[in-house]
């Protein structure tokens, strides 16, 4: 038996007046949650922001008492291209575990920020979602 997974199902960055405000919604099965995060402007922030709204959406999905928080996001060099890591909490009453995830910035880090949300989290959050 497969198992669904998520999936990002839109990525919408706004920048005005110096802020930067990102919006991610994930899918999984029939439903849809919507993550938001703002910042200043700047690359580090709104890698950090896509990250955070992420989070964001996904806690959405996540039953009683899991939660997941958002730690910390970078942009790092590797191999002389530029990835995004993050580092993550999985959190429940009785448990915490430190996640991290990475991916490939090619061209646009907030998209490389949701992936390696994900990268971090979709073996343990998985499943929590059925």
């Amino acid at each position: 038996m497969s198992v669904a997974r998520l999936r990002v199902s839109k990525l919408t960055v706004e920048r005005e007046g110096g802020r930067v405000r990102v919006d991610v919604e994930l899918a999984h099965d029939e439903r849809v949650m919507l993550g938001r995060a703002e910042t200043g402007e700047g690359v580090r922030g709104t890698v950090q922001a896509a990250a955070a709204a992420t989070v964001s959406a996904l806690n959405q999905f996540l039953p009683a008492p899991w939660h997941l928080r958002f730690d910390e996001a970078v942009l790092q060099s590797v191999a002389e291209r530029e990835a995004v890591i993050v580092q993550l909490r999985l959190r429940s009453e009785e448990v915490e575990e430190r996640l991290i995830g990475s991916a490939v910035s090619d061209r646009i880090p907030e998209e490389a920020a949701v992936r390696a949300v994900l990268n971090a989290a979709e073996r343990r959050t998985t499943p929590l979602l059925h």
